[in-house]
C-alpha cells in the first residue's frame, strides 16, 4: 500500500511539472507574440533586404519547433530590435527544442549569429508571422555569416576529402583577420593536411574492439531457458519443440562467441600537423581550476586514448603531428615535432601488445554461474538425473518386485523404475510417538504389544460407550414440527447423563488443561436437563443436579450432531490421559521394528492408507493395530529409485519418487542444463581469470614502454 501510495504521488508529481512546463512554455510564446505585435506597431523600417541577403536568409525560414513548416516574410523591410538576450525550451522524448528571444521578441539566428551574442544586443530583423530573424546581430553581418559558412564548408569537404594542403581559416571578426595575416601568430592557427589513408586493421579493432559478448551471453540465457522449459513439459511434443529452440539458441551463442573476426569497414584517418593550442571549457571558482581542450591550431578539438594521457604533456604552442580519425578526430598516431623519437601509435601498439578482451568470457561465466545456481537450487538433482538418463537410454524398462530378497540379492540401479507390491507394516516413530505410513517395513519381524493396562474410564471416553442414548418418538415429533428432527438434528435421551457429568468430573480433575475445559464446555452446550434448562455454569449445574436426585432428572436431551462432538472432546481427554501409555507403546514396537527392508516415498505419500480417523486422533488404537498379524497390510508403489541407504535399527532403506515415472526426458533436459551451465562456468571463467591477468602484463608492459 506504500509503495503504491508512492508511485501515485509520484505520478502526480511528474504530470504536475509537465502541466506547469508547458503552461509556462505557452506563456513565453503568447508574451513573445505581444512583444512582436507591440515591435511592429511601432518600429520604423531602417532599410529593405538586398537580393543576395534575401536569398542567404532563405535555409533558414523555418519554423524552430517545427523544421519541415516554412515561415512567410511579411516584408522585405529591415527593422531594429534591441534588448537582452534568453532563450528557452521545451523537452519532447529526448529532443530539446530552443527558442532565442532579444528583447523578448523570438528571433531566428542563421549561420553563426549566437556567437555574437551579447547582454545588451543591438539588431536589425524582418518579420516572419510569429517571429523575427536576424539579418545583423552587434558584429554581426548576414552577408559576411554567408561567406565564412562557406569557407566552413569548404573546411568540412577539404578535410573529408583528405586534400593536402592548408586547411580553410575562418574568422569571426576582424581582430582575427589581423591575426590570421600575421605571419608570427597566423601559423598557430593553420592546420596543413599532409595526406589522407584507410584505418589499419588493427586501428579498427581498436575502434570497434569485441564487445562484452552480450548478446551471446543473451542466447546462452534463452538456450537455458529453453531447456528448463523442456524439462518442466509433459508432453513429448513441446519437449522436443523446447529442445529444439534451445538448440538453436545454443548454436548461434557459440557461433557469435567463437566465430572469426573480420574487421569492419575501414574509416578515414588524415595525417595533419599543426600548432597546439590549449583552449579553456570550464572554470571551477571554488577550486580556482580551469578546465582545458587541446585543439589542434584553432580548428580540431582532438581526443587521446585513455591509456596514453598520463605520459603525454601538452603544452602551448607545441607543434605537433597527428593521425587523425575523419569522424570523430580521435588520435591513432601521435608524435611531436620537436622529439621526433617519441611517437605513440595505435597500430603499432595493437601490434605488440594484442589486446585481451577477457570481460567477454566473464560475461559468459556470469550466465554459466546463474544458470547452475537455479539448476540446483530447482528440480535438478545432477547425479540421479544422470543415472535415470542412462537408465532410460538404455531403454531399460519398469522392474517388478514381489519379495524383498529380491531387492537385497540383486540390488537395482538407481535411476530405475521399480513396480513394487507386498504385504508391509507402517513404521512407527517414538518421538514422538507417532504413525509413517510412507515408509514400511516390507518382510520385518512380527511386533508384539507390551502388556498395557487402561483404566476403565479412559475406555469408555476413548471408545464413546459413557454415553448411553435412546430414541424418544415424542421428540422425535416435536423436532420435526420444528423443521428437524432427522440426521444431526435428530433428538436423543441420554439416559446416565449425570452419570456422563460425573464421569467427566473424575477424567478432569484439573480445570487448567485445555482439553478438560472444551469437554466441560461442550457438556454443557448439548446436555439438556429439565431441573436445569438454562444453566451455563459447570460447578451450578451439577450442585442444582445433586438437589433433584430422581429419575427423571438424571435424564438430559441432546441432538444427534452434538452428541458427536461431545464424543469427539471426550476421546481427546482420553488420548490426553494415554499419552504416558502411548509413549510406552511407541516406544516398545519401535525398538521391535527390524529386519525386511523399508520401502518409502519421497513425495510423502501413504502406501498404506490408515483407518479413518476423527479429529480426536486415537494414537492409541492406530498403534495397537500395527501389533500381530493384523498390522501386515498389502501396498503397492511405482516409482523411480532415488536413494538406496540404511536404516537406523540396519534394514536397507529404498526410497522411490513416484513423479519421475516416466520423465526420461526432462531427467536429460536438466542434465544437460546443469552441464551446459558448468561448461560455461568453468571454460569461461578460466579464460576471463588467464584474459585478467593478461591484460594486467599487458597494461605494465605499455606503463613501461611509454614511461621509459
Amino acid at each position: 500500500m506504500v509503495l503504491l501510495t508512492l508511485k501515485v504521488i509520484l505520478l502526480l508529481v511528474v504530470i504536475l511539472t509537465s502541466l506547469y512546463s508547458a503552461l509556462m512554455y505557452s506563456a513565453r510564446k503568447r508574451e513573445s507574440a505581444r512583444q512582436l505585435a507591440e515591435l511592429r506597431g511601432r518600429a520604423q523600417p531602417l532599410r529593405r533586404l538586398s537580393l543576395d541577403e534575401r536569398q542567404a536568409l532563405t535555409p533558414f525560414l523555418f519554423r524552430p519547433d517545427r523544421p519541415g513548416k516554412p515561415i512567410r516574410l511579411h516584408s522585405e523591410e529591415v527593422f531594429p530590435l534591441s534588448g537582452p538576450y534568453r532563450r528557452h525550451g521545451i523537452s519532447n522524448q529526448g529532443n530539446q527544442t530552443w527558442h532565442h528571444m532579444i528583447g523578448g521578441v523570438e528571433v531566428i539566428l542563421p549561420f553563426d549569429a549566437e556567437h555574437f551574442l551579447d547582454q545588451d544586443n543591438q539588431a536589425e530583423v524582418v518579420f516572419a508571422d510569429k517571429l523575427a530573424v536576424v539579418v545583423r546581430l552587434n558584429g554581426f553581418e548576414l552577408l559576411e555569416g554567408a561567406e565564412r559558412e562557406q569557407r566552413r564548408e569548404t573546411a568540412r569537404d577539404q578535410w573529408q576529402r583528405g586534400e593536402s594542403g592548408h586547411l580553410q581559416d575562418v574568422t569571426l571578426d576582424d581582430d582575427d583577420q589581423d591575426a590570421a595575416r600575421d605571419p608570427a601568430t597566423g601559423d598557430r592557427h593553420r592546420v596543413e593536411i599532409l595526406h589522407q589513408r584507410d584505418e589499419t586493421p588493427a586501428e579498427i579493432e581498436a575502434r570497434q574492439g569485441r564487445g562484452l559478448g552480450l548478446l551471446s551471453g543473451l542466447c546462452w540465457s534463452l538456450a537455458l531457458i529453453a531447456v528448463a522449459l523442456a524439462a518442466s513439459r509433459q508432453s513429448g511434443l513441446w519437449q522436443g519443440l523446447w529442445a529444439a529452440l534451445a538448440l538453436a539458441g545454443a548454436a548461434l551463442g557459440l557461433w557469435l562467441f567463437w566465430r572469426r573476426r573480420r574487421p569492419g569497414p575501414a574509416g578515414k584517418v588524415n595525417r595533419v600537423t599543426g600548432y597546439l593550442n590549449l583552449m579553456p571549457v570550464a572554470v571551477d571558482e571554488q577550486q580556482g581550476t580551469v578546465s582545458v581542450a587541446p585543439v589542434l591550431g584553432d580548428k580540431f578539438p582532438f581526443s587521446l586514448p585513455d591509456h596514453w594521457r598520463p605520459h603525454i604533456k601538452l603544452e602551448q604552442d607545441q607543434r605537433l603531428d597527428l593521425g587523425l580519425r575523419v569522424d570523430d578526430y580521435s588520435v591513432v598516431d601521435y608524435s611531436e615535432a620537436n622529439t621526433p623519437g617519441r611517437r605513440f601509435s595505435v597500430d603499432e601498439e595493437q601490434r605488440r601488445h594484442p589486446p585481451v578482451y577477457w570481460g567477454r568470457h566473464l560475461s559468459l561465466a556470469l550466465v554459466g554461474l546463474v544458470a547452475l545456481a537455479a539448476a540446483l537450487l530447482g528440480p535438478a538433482r545432477p547425479l540421479l538425473d544422470a543415472a535415470q538418463t542412462g537408465q532410460w537410454l538404455a531403454g531399460a524398462g519398469p522392474l517388478p518386485v514381489d519379495e524383498p530378497a529380491s531387492l537385497t540379492a540383486t540390488p537395482p540401479a538407481l535411476g530405475r523404475r521399480l513396480i513394487v507390491n507386498g504385504e508391509g507394516r507402517c513404521q512407527v516413530a517414538a518421538d514422538p510417538a507417532r504413525v509413517r505410513c510412507d515408509r514400511v517395513r516390507w518382510g520385518g519381524d512380527t511386533l508384539t504389544p507390551p502388556d498395557l493396562e487402561v483404566d476403565p474410564l479412559t475406555r469408555s471416553l476413548l471408545s464413546g460407550d459413557l454415553l448411553e442414548t435412546r430414541r424418544e418418538r415424542s421428540l422425535e415429533v416435536m423436532a420435526m414440527m420444528r423443521g428437524g428432527g432427522t440426521g444431526d438434528r435428530r433428538p436423543l435421551v441420554v439416559s446416565n447423563a449425570r452419570a456422563v457429568l460425573a464421569s467427566i468430573d473424575e477424567a478432569c480433575p484439573n480445570d487448567d488443561e485445555r482439553a478438560c475445559a472444551e469437554l466441560r464446555r461442550r457438556a454443557l452446550a448439548t446436555l439438556y436437563f429439565p431441573a436445569a434448562p438454562e444453566e451455563q455454569d459447570w460447578a451450578t449445574l451439577r450442585r442444582r443436579l445433586a438437589e433433584e436426585d430422581d429419575a427423571q432428572h438424571r435424564e438430559a436431551v441432546a441432538l444427534q450432531g452434538r452428541l458427536d462432538n461431545l464424543s469427539d472432546a471426550m476421546a481427546r481427554v482420553a488420548e490426553q490421559r494415554l499419552r504416558p501409555l502411548t509413549a510406552q507403546l511407541a516406544e516398545a514396537l519401535a525398538a521391535q521394528q527390524k529386519g525386511g527392508v523399508v520401502i518409502g516415498a519421497v513425495d510423502g505419500t501413504d502406501l498404506i492408507p490408515l483407518p479413518p480417523r476423527d479429529p480426536a486422533g486415537r494414537h492409541w488404537e492406530t498403534l495397537r493395530a500395527l501389533a500381530g498379524d493384523g498390522g501386515r497390510r498389502a501396498f503397492k508403489l511405482d516409482g523411480v529409485l532415488v536413494r538406496h541407504d540404511q536404516g537406523a535399527d540396519g534394514a536397507p532403506l529404498w526410497l522411490l519418487d513416484p513423479e519421475r515415472v516416466d520423465r526420461g526426458g526432462p531427467a536429460l533436459a536438466r542434465l544437460l542444463w546443469v552441464v551446459a551451465a558448468v561448461a560455461l562456468l568453468l571454460v569461461h571463467g578460466v579464460l576471463a581469470l588467464r584474459g585478467y591477468l593478461a591484460a594486467g602484463r599487458r597494461r605494465r608492459a605499455l606503463e613501461q614502454e611509454y614511461g621509459g
